[in-house]
């Protein structure tokens, strides 16, 4: 005899709620962050008393085209990593002074030139009408993160929102998805990490949930497919991927 589907089980397995990164997946991130690159670089040579040259080099920056260059350490790093790169070149502080640094200037020289992809909005609105929990994980900081989301008017969408000075660790570690699983009381099977970059997708992998890439921050699908269980052009195309996927279940 062949036994009867677990229907419990099934439903169980259905997508309720998503899991996303910031910077590349909702944020245009270079429309961002290369001008409040330029500006914290340039804001750290003047107080710091060093070169802007040797800063940008130090984090991969192009100043002359006001560009994070490819397989810069802006691009996935969280702060702390970041100021690591940076902190040879200051006479004085100390890795966490040099942190907290960053992360006050990011957050006064972002905030100006934050740019939401124009699909955002309705991307969401799409998602909670099917129901899910959105959360957020960034290796931003978490004041940053909270700053950005209320900037563009949607932090009230979130239900978790977490940094990589929340106490979860950073991505690629999976503390961050953990954490959202067990806010929700979910099971990893439950839950979607979508992000534009491996680190976003090794770090869903590793907490047992659907691990989506996105290629709106600029990786390419070949670079990205490796580590997810799917590749999407953008967050506008998960609706869609969440109703596939949880008719397959049902």
């Amino acid at each position: 005899m062949i036994p009867a589907p677990d229907c419990d089980k099934a439903a169980d397995m259905t997508i309720k709620a998503i899991l996303f990164d910031k910077d590349g997946t909702l944020l245009d991130f270079h429309a961002t962050f290369a001008p409040a690159t330029a500006g914290v670089l340039a804001a750290l040579a003047e107080s710091k008393e060093t070169s802007v040259d040797a800063l940008a080099d130090a984090v991969g920056f192009n100043l002359a085209q006001t560009s994070i260059k490819p397989g810069s350490v802006l691009i996935a790093g969280s702060l702390e990593e970041i100021a690591k790169c940076l902190l040879p070149f200051c006479s004085k502080g100390n890795l966490d002074l040099m942190t907290a640094h960053l992360d006050e200037l990011y957050v006064e020289h972002s905030l100006k030139s934050l740019t939401p992809f124009s699909f955002l909005k309705t991307a969401l609105d799409d998602l909670q009408a099917l129901g899910l929990k959105l959360g957020v994980a960034t290796n931003d900081s978490e004041i940053a993160a909270c700053a950005h989301l209320d900037q563009i008017g949607i932090a009230k969408r979130f239900c978790f929102v977490a940094g990589f000075d929340s106490g979860h660790g950073e991505k690629p570690a999976p503390g961050m998805v953990r954490a959202y699983i067990d806010h929700l009381g979910l099971s990893p099977e439950q839950v979607i990490m979508v992000g534009d970059s491996p680190h976003d997708c090794k770090a869903g992998r590793a907490a047992g949930a659907v691990a989506v890439a996105v290629t709106s921050g600029g990786a390419p699908a070949e670079e990205l497919a490796p580590h997810a269980d799917h590749v999407v052009a953008d967050i506008s195309e998960l609706p869609a991927l969440v109703q596939r996927l949880n008719t397959r279940v049902g």
